[in-house]
């Protein structure tokens, strides 16, 4: 059964001028908790990420993943791309926002970010390949489906697995990534997680500065001369925080 319960969570204000402003990422079961926390002086609401947010996060997930897009879908497919996605999504119903959460400011998604585990149900459908097909092109869909499944993870039983953390640029140094992670945090300790997991690039120092700070530490180094080919960075780090 769905409930709410309302916090403040002040303790994200003392960290704030270190929140993300950039960061790698693309879910886990549906959310029963929502949570109005204000991590500096702006209201925000955390919750279950619903149909009527796709184009939002779409459009937050390309201006925060600019060059993962631009390797999809081209320099100038963005629009396109987010077209695809959308009716990937559509396709795939409510399954295809399973795990994802928004954080949502006076009505507008300022951020973003996924919990995935490992029986997160995949699309065995064929609806977001269909989707990609009747969007982009055959030679769009294979391109963007590669480009985008370059970071794959196989997920443990006992991971909580973070992706698509992202704010939108005006809001960023206000916390928000930060209430973000505690969210997804809480959210595993619910579901018996002993672990959460995320990939950032290894040159994305912020991006690291701020998941140290939370407690992730460094555990491996992917090198992938694809992802450096397609992506253009080579490094990516594993970093991974113990729940206890």
């Amino acid at each position: 059964m769905r409930y709410r319960c309302v916090c403040t969570a002040r303790r994200h204000f003392s960290a704030a001028l270190r929140d993300l402003p950039t960061a790698h990422g693309g879910l886990n079961g549906m959310l029963t908790i929502s949570r109005v926390v204000t991590p500096a002086l702006i209201p925000l609401q955390i919750r279950a990420a619903r149909m009527d947010d796709i184009y939002p996060i779409l459009r937050l997930h390309c201006e925060a993943f600019a060059d993962k897009f631009g390797a999809a879908f081209g320099v100038h497919g963005t629009a396109r791309g987010i077209e695809a996605m959308a009716e990937a999504w559509r396709r795939q119903g409510r399954s295809a926002l399973r795990g994802m959460f928004v954080a949502e400011s006076n009505g507008l998604v300022v951020g973003t970010v996924s919990l995935r585990t490992w029986d997160t149900a995949s699309d065995t459908s064929g609806a977001a390949e269909l989707a990609f097909h009747q969007v982009l092109g055959v030679w769009g869909a294979v391109r963007s489906i590669f480009a985008l499944s370059l970071l794959e993870h196989a997920i443990e039983r006992s991971e909580g697995y973070i992706t698509d953390v992202a704010v939108l640029a005006r809001y960023r140094r206000n916390g928000i990534a930060r209430a973000l992670l505690d969210h997804v945090e809480q959210e595993a300790r619910q579901r018996g997680k002993r672990f959460l997991g995320l990939y950032v690039s290894a040159s994305n120092t912020p991006a690291r500065r701020l998941y140290a700070s939370v407690g992730f530490v460094d555990h491996r180094t992917r090198r992938s001369w694809l992802a450096a080919l397609i992506l253009r960075q080579r490094t990516w780090i594993y970093m991974r925080k113990e729940l206890g």
